[in-house]
């Protein structure tokens, strides 16, 4: 890419011919680096084609399987904002070379910035999808004058979120995003609840939040193939001391993965169930093993098994209903070893399950069956949360939206739950 901006470089002329391929090879993390402390920094930059293009917000690092950066939102002349991934490579002809074209993981690429030793050539791909642009940029040592990196608050200020000029006026606003949040949420959930049983609606938002992010759609199958009706019908059948390892199996053969060495296994009941799901469908590379989805099974199995007798939604209702965050959390965690060690169900997803999932959902429902908390109950309850786990997303929004020498700002789930609102303003998932 053409740009005003330069990387100090000594010119290939003057660099000895036995150093020179040494010279040009940038690494690729230092290609990284640059991207996500500079971009947004430069005036505008030009693509290959000519376009111009500024960067609004570098994204976020991946740190998983798929593009250097997630989310990023550009400026391109002629086509607005935009949002998506960005790959970042030495050579253009890397994309290729490392099969990002037929992995599905880079779909949502829409720029691939490059190092300026290489030359344009039509335009990659990402799967099946074309990225908007692929440039050349070049960066330099930042010079005094130099344009200042964009905010993201005049976005949000379209969005009904203007930038607040005090730390109390940003918490409100957080407040009132996190509320969005949770109000969107359940709306979600009331669609769903137009269409089945409250206990198979709770139970897919519980087993798609074991997933984390890389695992929720197999479990989402899971749920479908493996309906909460028919574990609860085979389970009653199974004596008490039983039914824990025969819902792990049955869960475990219907999601293709191969059960744990030494577990005990309960033949799958002739009727009610799908066909299982294929082992290729979960991501397990890398997962650490207290996140790896056969251990996620057997944390679901442990809390169904919690609620077997009177109901999945009955029964977290009843707990949600004392009013206690600390109780609730304490409904959803399964310890593991004596002293919490290895938990099937941590405290911090236990948490998150209660925010996400369980108190949306009791809001949907509206204090059904009776005996259940109000939609306004639940609402409240939520509001009292302390923070969750941090992860990428708040953490990210909150050095891009918080003042630093506003400290204890984001104080509670809800204001947490606020930044992920304002994230998805901005086209990002929620």
């Amino acid at each position: 890419m053409n740009s005003d901006s330069t990387l100090r470089t000594m010119p290939s002329s003057r660099v000895p011919a036995g150093k020179r391929k040494r010279q040009d090879a940038i690494p690729e993390r230092l290609l990284a680096d640059l991207w996500r402390k500079r971009a947004a920094r430069q005036a505008w930059f030009r693509t290959g084609g000519g376009a111009r293009v500024r960067v609004v917000y570098p994204g976020r690092a991946g740190h998983s399987a798929g593009p250097d950066f997630r989310n990023a939102l550009l400026e391109i002349e002629g086509l607005g904002l935009v949002q998506g991934d960005v790959e970042i490579h030495f050579r253009q002809r890397d994309w290729d070379s490392h099969g990002h074209g037929k992995d599905p993981n880079y779909n949502g690429v829409v720029c691939m910035p490059h190092s300026r030793w290489t030359h344009p050539s039509p335009a990659c791909r990402a799967g099946s999808k074309p990225p908007w642009s692929v440039w050349q940029p070049c960066w330099r040592e930042r010079t005094p004058g130099a344009r200042p990196a964009p905010s993201l608050w005049p976005l949000l200020e379209s969005q009904g979120y203007p930038r607040p000029g005090t730390p109390p006026a940003l918490g409100e606003l957080l407040d009132r995003a996190g509320d969005h949040r949770f109000l969107l949420k359940s709306a979600g959930f009331q669609t769903f609840l137009k269409e089945q049983e409250p206990d198979q609606t709770l139970y897919e938002g519980i087993l798609e939040g074991l997933g984390y992010r890389n695992n929720q759609q197999p479990f989402l199958k899971l749920a479908a193939r493996a309906s909460y009706a028919a574990l609860q019908r085979a389970a009653r059948r199974v004596p008490v001391e039983d039914r824990v390892p025969a819902l792990e199996s049955w869960l475990v053969i219907l999601s293709g993965l191969s059960p744990a060495a030494g577990s005990q296994e309960h033949p799958l009941p002739r009727s009610g169930f799908g066909p299982p799901l294929s082992a290729g469908e979960w991501h397990c590379f890398r997962v650490r093993p207290a996140n790896h989805p056969r251990r996620r099974i057997g944390g679901a199995a442990r809390l169904l098994d919690r609620f077997i007798e009177e109901g999945l939604a009955a029964g977290v209702g009843r707990v949600a209903g004392a009013g206690s965050p600390k109780e609730l959390t304490l409904s959803l965690e399964v310890a593991g070893t004596p002293g919490g060690e290895n938990a099937w169900v941590g405290q911090a997803r236990a948490r998150d399950l209660a925010v996400n999932v369980v108190l949306p959902f009791l809001h949907a429902l509206g204090g059904r069956p009776e005996g259940g908390p109000s939609g306004r109950d639940c609402l409240a309850l939520y509001q009292r949360f302390g923070n969750l786990q941090e992860n990428e997303l708040t953490r990210e929004m909150a050095g891009q939206l918080v003042d630093p020498a506003w400290s204890g700002v984001v104080t509670t789930a809800r204001r947490q739950q606020g930044l992920l609102h304002l994230h998805s303003l901005l086209g990002g998932p929620r």
